[in-house]
């Protein structure tokens, strides 16, 4: 997604953000700016207040205390008063933003950040990023040195769906020098971060040594690397219109499946934006080109007899019956006690929630009042008789026989009443337990967690 560039001549005023912020953007309930108190934040914030009144939604600031510098408590004081002072509402929020094992701190503030602003906003609304041109060509140079293809080399949009809203930078088009120059010329106060000047950082490596040198040859790299960043944001667009396209044709109604024919045919580069947008599609972020290969590899080549699974995120991709499936990294747990359903609805935890609904067919009403209608799960010897069917069946040849993947197996809920099976919620009624033909009955939805 990308607005309409502005052209490198516009000045960097309240006026250009302001035409920028209401025009250029979907409508919002909400603004907000995330404020670090650094220089660049502290220019966006001044020219948010200028224009505060003219915005059509309310406008405040979120300021996150990571607790990674002994001054982190007064930085957060310096941002509300700032704030107070213009007349900014203004939230502060700590977070523990310690790395985990192979998560570098730089990372780790920015996921821990991130999540922590996303869970305090409304729905609908914009939060504003203080990135600028210079930060989008170190960003560009960051995944050049990765390896990154066209998605990555795009760098960061000037804005994009976020969470239940959008994330803007509305100072995109300016260089760090242009922000610096606007917060001497008016006298503004900030905050400078001693952990900026460490270059053990790659982002800071760029920055003090790399983007210098570059600039001594090339006054104008910064500009043409941004430049280039957009270019690759056009071209990645298109190809993700392409895919989504293609994503939209696939047989599957279950946004988690991926039928693995959609796959089929396909070229390396191609199948890797195919699946690259169904994890998006799911809210995933984008695995390494290593994992994602590893993910392409195994989905069309291994065996049938091998059980697939492949870690993306905090989910584990696994393959069964001609699609892939996106499922949690470990099996919901089944409650240990038997449940006695009430009311028109039933809580699993980890294993979702049960609702019923009157329909044709279904779970025979009188059958149902005049028992004790209990859930149960999986147990060593149950066997079952589908309405219809003659014989009874293990509950494993049932699932087969239904397509239930291996790993949904042990938390798939059988409704019993007065301890006899009478449906396994999302394959079959039992015998003895149907609805007559024509007479509506209870049908048990499930909603997995």
């Amino acid at each position: 997604m990308s607005s309409r560039n502005r052209s490198s001549g516009d000045r960097l005023s309240a006026a250009s953000l302001l035409e920028w912020l209401t025009h250029d953007l979907p409508t919002v309930d909400h603004y907000c700016l995330a404020y670090s108190g650094g220089i660049d934040s502290t220019v966006l914030l001044h020219l948010l207040a200028e224009v505060r009144e003219d915005l059509p939604a309310p406008l405040s600031a979120v300021h996150v205390d990571h607790g990674l510098h002994a001054d982190s408590t007064t930085w957060a004081a310096h941002c509300a008063a700032r704030c107070a002072a213009l007349g900014v509402p203004c939230l502060s929020l700590t977070v523990d933003a310690r790395p985990v094992s192979g998560q570098s701190p730089e990372a780790a503030a920015r996921d821990t950040r991130y999540r922590a602003i996303a869970a305090e906003l409304p729905r609908r609304s914009l939060l504003l990023t203080a990135h600028h041109r210079d930060d989008q060509a170190e960003t560009l140079l960051l995944q050049l040195l990765r390896g990154s293809g066209v998605e990555g080399l795009a760098a960061m949009p000037r804005w994009r769906a976020w969470e239940q809203g959008w994330l803007g930078r509305p100072l995109l088009d300016f260089g760090r020098d242009e922000i610096k120059a606007l917060a001497e010329r008016r006298g503004m106060q900030w905050i400078d971060d001693p952990s900026n000047a460490l270059q053990h950082a790659d982002r800071n490596f760029l920055r003090h040594r790399v983007m210098p040198l570059l600039q001594s040859r090339w006054p104008s790299a910064p500009a043409a690397i941004a430049r280039s960043a957009a270019h690759c944001g056009v071209a990645a667009e298109s190809l993700r219109e392409q895919v989504e396209v293609q994503l939209g044709r696939t047989e599957s109604n279950d946004r988690r499946r991926l039928p693995l024919n959609a796959l089929h045919g396909l070229a390396v580069d191609e199948a890797g934006r195919l699946l690259r947008a169904w994890l998006r599609h799911n809210g995933l972020d984008m695995p390494s080109t290593r994992r994602l290969e590893e993910l392409r590899r195994q989905a069309l080549h291994a065996g049938d007899d091998r059980a697939m699974a492949v870690a993306v995120g905090d989910q584990v991709v696994r393959r069964y019956r001609g699609c892939l499936w996106l499922t949690a990294a470990r099996p919901p747990s089944p409650p240990v006690s038997t449940l006695i359903w009430q009311g028109d609805s039933a809580d699993l935890g980890s294993c979702g929630r049960l609702e019923r609904w009157l329909a044709p067919g279904g779970i025979d009403t009188d059958a149902w009042d005049r028992g004790e209608v209990s859930i149960v799960f999986r147990a060593p010897g149950m066997r079952l008789t589908p309405a219809g069917r003659q014989g009874s069946r293990t509950f494993k040849k049932l699932a087969q026989e239904y397509g239930v993947p291996p790993w949904l197996r042990e938390s798939t809920p059988i409704l019993t009443i007065d301890g006899q099976p009478a449906a396994v919620v999302g394959i079959c009624v039992c015998e003895g337990f149907a609805a007559r033909a024509g007479v509506s009955g209870w049908h048990i939805g499930w909603a997995t967690v």
